[in-house]
Order: structure tokens, then C-alpha cells, then sequence
């Protein structure tokens, strides 16, 4: 069982969306920051040992190999975003990301109407207005391992790279992790970094609807 922390104890966090197993120079190979491969295993090892809880994106067909080299206690959420085209697919067409996370985790509470707001800020409302209405981390007053959230393509971003994650999908890791404004975090693959500013986001709401929550 992981350990678990208090509400009051800042934890250090990251998140690693490193290119997934054998499809870095198909898909990279061109990026200025392309080095090749990921070395899965000192990945996950630096995880473990610089950050107190942390999740790891991969591929489904990579799921296997990849906790091979993590450490026991991890636990693996499911990204459900949608099956993508693939004319040449002899089997079912993969259409959901694992996310494997570990490390201390704060214990499951029932949250309040604040939190909950939270999760509408963080981006998950979207999903319910264009009709995703099966994602089970809506209208769940616990977090869960399961988000679903069909993303479109960001024609509009300049930085976009290819397999860079949605505003409402960092919510749901966030959520996934626990955080609170308290923790740090870390995006140990920031790319265009998104994922540093989603956290600011989330931080400002996070603390926004905790003080209008506490003048209630």
C-alpha cells in the first residue's frame, strides 16, 4: 500500500510525458530537444527518488515493459481519449493512454463544494458540454483512476507537439495525484510548457475558491 500524508504536508510533484517507447524518432526526430530514446528505467528511478508522488504517461502496447521497471505500489489511471484514425490497424484500434502514477499519496476524502468547483475549473465541464458523458470523474465526490476527454487538435498553437496533453487532462492528473496549492510540481518533459502553466492555473483557482469558501 502507498504511503500516505497529511493535508498540511507540501509534497514535491511531477508529471513525465516522455516520448513513448519505440516511437521517439518517428515522432521527434526532428524536435530541437530529440536525444534519442528514453531510458525508461533511470526515468522512473528519478522519479521515485527526486519527487514524492509522480505520473508517468506511456503507450498501452508499452504498458508492460514500462511498470517492469517500476518500483511495487504503483498504480496505473486510464486516459480514454478517443480512437484515431489508422487505415492499416489489423486489431482494435487503441483508443485510451495509460497514466502510471506512485509515490505518497493524501488519503481520499469527501470533497466540498469548493473542490468540486475546482474540477469544473480545471477544465472537466468541457467535457460534459460536448457530450462526453460517461467520464466517471464527473459528478464523483472521490477522485478516480479514470478520465474521458476526446482532445482536438491544437491547429492554433504555435509550440504544439505532437502528443501534448489537454488543459482538462492535467486537471485530472492533478486531481489523480492529490495536490493541493501546498505542493510543488515539476513537468520533467515540459515541451511548449503547458504543463507548467496549467499548474498555475490550477493553483490560482485552487486558492481562489478556498478563500471564498472560507469567507462563506
Amino acid at each position: 500500500m502507498a504511503p500516505m500524508v497529511g493535508a498540511g504536508v507540501p509534497r514535491r510533484l511531477a508529471y513525465a510525458d516522455p516520448p513513448y517507447p519505440g516511437r521517439a524518432r518517428r515522432y521527434y526526430g526532428d524536435h530541437p530537444d530529440y536525444a534519442g530514446e528514453v531510458d525508461h528505467a533511470e526515468l522512473v528511478a528519478s522519479l521515485s527518488a527526486d519527487y514524492d508522488a509522480w505520473a508517468l504517461s506511456t503507450a498501452a502496447d508499452a504498458l508492460q515493459d514500462v511498470l517492469a521497471v517500476c518500483p511495487p505500489g504503483v498504480r496505473v489511471a486510464a486516459w480514454h481519449r478517443g480512437a484515431r484514425p489508422h487505415r492499416s490497424a489489423t486489431g482494435p484500434i487503441n483508443a485510451w493512454e495509460p497514466v502510471i502514477y506512485g509515490g505518497q499519496f493524501r488519503r481520499a476524502h469527501q470533497v466540498d463544494a469548493s473542490a468540486l468547483a475546482m474540477r469544473d475549473a480545471s477544465g472537466r465541464s468541457s467535457a460534459t458540454r460536448r457530450g462526453e458523458q460517461l467520464d466517471p470523474s464527473r459528478g464523483s465526490s472521490r477522485r478516480v483512476d479514470s478520465f474521458v476527454f476526446a482532445p482536438a487538435a491544437r491547429t492554433t498553437d504555435p509550440d504544439r507537439v505532437i502528443g501534448a496533453k489537454p488543459a482538462a487532462f492535467w486537471g485530472w492528473v492533478f486531481d489523480l495525484l492529490g495536490a493541493t496549492p501546498i505542493d510543488s510540481f515539476t513537468d520533467v518533459f515540459p515541451a511548449s510548457g503547458a504543463g507548467t502553466r496549467a499548474w498555475d492555473v490550477w493553483c490560482g483557482n485552487a486558492s481562489r475558491l478556498a478563500a471564498v469558501g472560507s469567507d462563506a
